[in-house]
């Protein structure tokens, strides 16, 4: 069986992206290559619902798991962010339809600290551009018991957003070492490839600056025990100068999983406001 702490920090890692951006056309569930300004602040507070289940010699477990994550974007410079991930789990119900038992706890997951630094930089319209972005830094222990991997992991990836226009793609990949032993000594690539595209206005105007957009999205988590996933994630956001609201729905399209349990689907919502 997976263990109940490995279960919390992959479902945080898998549910949510990597810090965040109050830019328009930034996706949801994906990381973008976008920073704030010097001295600009950004947060962000997203909640998740996905239900699991799986099959183990202990009996077949039918798994809730309500969560929050709350993320501050500060940036050091125009080429240097730095990013505060506070995961919570607001609730994780197990039913073990085999026994019976009906187990539910909450708890502190473990924080991490990024960085986000831009390599290249290309604007070539008033709201277009080509950014490349490095993203590194920790995930520490912090977590309650029950929640923490009791380990301080390095995180090292990178994410590339284009925008033209409407349209916005962008792709990221992490890498999690994770430096504990025995069954949870497993490293994590947490890869997104995002499509985003303005729905209205089809132009920008200085007197109404808001606008809908809609996303679609496939996140990946591969561990090298060999656990693979793939989730298909269509999502909403209405933004404005300030602020966005955002939700999104995330279904899983492949899962070849032996350690790791199978989530039946995601439902996501939250907000960011930009200082």
């Amino acid at each position: 069986m997976t263990h109940p702490r490995r279960l919390i920090v992959l479902g945080v890692l898998a549910l949510t992206g990597v810090g965040a951006s109050a830019h328009a056309q930034a996706p949801i569930n994906s990381n973008v290559a976008l920073q704030p300004s010097r001295g600009g602040l950004i947060i962000r507070q997203q909640f998740r619902y996905a239900e699991a289940e799986q099959s183990t010699s202990m009996g077949n477990m039918d798994i809730e798991l309500a969560s929050s994550i709350t993320t501050l974007a500060y940036g050091i410079s125009d080429k240097v962010t730095l990013i505060v991930d506070m995961p919570f789990i607001l609730f994780r119900r197990i039913e073990n339809k085999t026994t019976g038992s009906d187990d539910t706890d909450s708890g502190v997951a473990d924080l991490r600290l990024l960085t986000k630094v831009r390599l290249y930089r290309n604007d070539f319209g008033p709201t277009d551009t080509t950014r490349l972005d490095l993203i590194g830094g920790f995930k520490f222990p912090t977590g309650s018991d029950k929640f923490s991997s009791d380990s301080t992991d390095p995180i090292i990836g990178s994410v590339i957003s284009h925008i033209q226009g409407r349209h916005a793609l962008n792709a990221d990949a992490l890498w999690n070492f994770n430096t504990n032993g025995g069954d949870q000594g497993d490293d994590m690539l947490k890869y997104d490839m995002a499509y985003i595209y303005r729905l209205t206005p089809s132009t920008y105007a200085s007197s109404k600056p808001i606008a809908l957009f809609g996303s679609m999205e496939l996140n990946g988590l591969y561990e090298t025990n060999s656990d693979h996933e793939i989730f298909l994630s269509p999502g909403l956001q209405y933004v404005t100068t300030r602020w966005i609201a955002e939700a999104t729905v995330q279904l899983p399209v492949w899962q070849d999983l032996s350690y790791r349990v199978e989530r039946d689907f995601i439902v996501g919502f939250g907000f960011r406001v930009q200082f």
